[in-house]
């Protein structure tokens, strides 16, 4: 049995032997994966490579926010489809779903990525995949390729402010790192996880059975936006960085693909050698800086305002319905926190 391995802040890998991982995760503590293209995934170099890569960005690598990384939530992502009784083509779906996400993940989304457009790791996807053994390890386990059209499964995305794997995840992991949710909140949250009206339905949703549950969740969502997601400050690290980028691009002085080769470290060097000196004093600014203050900074009008309304599937009821039906002064609170952010415009 080898030693565990630091998947991210919050998660270890075990490899017990060639044909089983255990994951150890302080949310959802233990889940023991046999299921071999399960197997070959976590262990191959593409997944991988998400242990180098912040969720958060540059703030991230930086140290200004907890090193939350795109591997342990993606796997938590995999984990949540699992314990709801995913079939084993949405747990592969959960699990690749932010494959394409380049070094400092959102910041070259602000760097590259072109106006009308989808984030930039969205549209080059297939590009990226195409330079990856992926395809031939889904092939080999007989997999459908449709997996890697995480759109296609309803429990690992829906549209904003539903619940699905992939938001539910990001939110308890960052919710908790940030400290506007406590372990104990976040296992309940989980406990309280089910899939409507079933994890195979056409029509399946991930929903929450404790409507007191779901506004704690709800709550702690909103809060981690303000302070860190939507944070104009936290955005100017970003967009600045991403302008150094852009720069070193368009002039041929970085190739684009490596920004798929390489951790967030390794690109931060190479960014540093890369640049020319106006660049490196814009690079040693955000490093000595810090995260600015939000004295004068308003939210970039493309910006994101995150919410949540988790459907609720209590007791006795036939269908779920929208916690902001379920508890009207939800939908009012949420409405008056969409009103004031967008006051910052």
């Amino acid at each position: 049995m080898s030693s565990p391995t630091n998947a991210g802040l919050l998660q270890t890998h075990l490899l017990i032997d060639s044909h089983k991982i255990l994951i150890r995760d302080e949310i959802y503590g233990e889940e023991l994966v046999h299921e071999p293209v399960l197997v070959e995934l976590l262990q191959s170099p593409e997944v991988q490579r998400l242990q180098g890569i912040c969720q958060h960005g540059v703030t991230g690598y930086l140290g200004l926010t907890p090193r939350v990384t795109r591997l342990e939530h993606s796997v938590g992502a995999f984990i949540l489809v699992r314990r709801v009784g995913g079939t084993i083509e949405e747990q592969v779906a959960a699990l690749l779903h932010d494959i394409s996400h380049t070094t400092l993940s959102h910041v070259i989304d602000h760097a590259l990525s072109k106006p009308g457009e989808e984030s930039y790791h969205e549209v080059h996807k297939t590009r990226y995949l195409e330079m990856t053994r992926l395809p031939d390890i889904l092939a080999r386990h007989q997999i459908n390729q449709k997996v890697l059209k995480e759109e296609l499964f309803p429990l690992v995305e829906m549209p904003s402010p539903q619940l699905c794997a992939d938001r539910l995840d990001y939110a308890l992991r960052d919710a908790v790192s940030f400290g506007n949710l406590t372990l104990e909140d976040a296992r309940r949250v989980v406990g309280s996880l089910k899939a409507f009206p079933s994890a195979i339905a056409t029509g399946r949703l991930l929903v929450l059975d404790d409507p007191h549950v779901a506004l704690i969740l709800s709550r702690a969502y909103i809060t981690s936006d303000k302070d860190v997601w939507s944070n104009p400050a936290h955005i100017d690290m970003c967009e600045r960085t991403g302008r150094v980028i852009s720069e070193l691009v368009e002039a041929g002085s970085m190739d684009d693909k490596t920004l798929w080769q390489v951790s967030d470290a390794e690109f931060w060097t190479l960014l540093r050698q890369a640049a020319n000196p106006e660049q490196l004093r814009a690079i040693e600014r955000l490093e000595n800086e810090g995260i600015p203050e939000n004295n004068g900074l308003r939210l970039p009008q493309g910006a994101k305002i995150r919410t949540l309304d988790p459907d609720v599937w209590q007791r006795g009821e036939k269908q779920p319905a929208p916690l902001s039906i379920v508890l009207p002064t939800w939908g009012l609170e949420r409405q008056q926190y969409i009103l004031s952010r967008n006051q910052h415009r």
